[in-house]
């Protein structure tokens, strides 16, 4: 099923939310405790968020800093369409979870509400990005950029996305990590009403 969701381009401890301001947000978390006499690169993360604007002064853009100890990466999640920031709800929060279940901290950056009646019908993206210890880096998730309203189920290692449409449709997707890809698991729609 595709979906129209966000385009997504990338030139690059997290808890807590961040200070949604206008131009310019920034979250600093403090150093989870050391498991050795220094602490690992992803330990030593920070980031920080902010808003593109364009010609209009509407948000077409979320740019995620990410920090690791002297190194820096930038990562730029554009928005299919622009928005005004009063309407994107709690884009910009940075959230700790371990998608790929490795046992080391991954990011979620919320993009922001892009339903036809937000609240009512969410349709919440996310920037997804795990943590390659063997480079230092943080990469993006591409595949899940067009599933709305994710959620991490740890216990069974599948990552969900749940949204219905204004016509009663409701989807459920769960994906798996395969060889370091996700894949598809199961793939459910349901409605509301009854054909006549």
């Amino acid at each position: 099923m595709a979906l129209a969701g966000l385009l997504m381009a990338c030139n690059g401890k997290i808890s807590g939310n961040n200070n949604s301001g206008e131009d310019s947000t920034a979250v600093d978390q403090d150093s989870v405790v050391a498991k050795a006499d220094e602490p690992s690169l992803r330990e030593c993360t920070t980031f920080s968020t902010r808003f593109r604007k364009d010609e209009n002064g509407q948000c077409d853009a979320l740019i995620l800093t990410c920090n690791i100890d002297t190194k820096k990466q930038e990562f730029t999640c554009e928005f299919n369409f622009s928005k005004d920031r009063e309407y994107l709800g709690e884009a910009g929060e940075i959230e700790e979870v371990d998608i790929n279940f490795d046992g080391v901290p991954d990011v979620l950056v919320t993009l922001g509400d892009f339903g036809v009646d937000p609240g009512l019908f969410p349709m919440i993206f996310y920037g997804a990005f795990v943590f390659n210890e063997a480079t230092g880096e943080f990469e993006q998730v591409t595949d899940l950029e067009d599933k709305p309203n994710l959620s991490i189920d740890a216990e069974r290692k599948v990552i969900e996305s749940n949204f219905a449409t204004v016509v009663g449709d409701h989807y459920h997707e769960e994906y798996a990590w395969e060889n370091g890809k996700l894949k598809l698991m199961e793939e459910r729609q349901t409605n509301n009403y009854e054909d006549e």
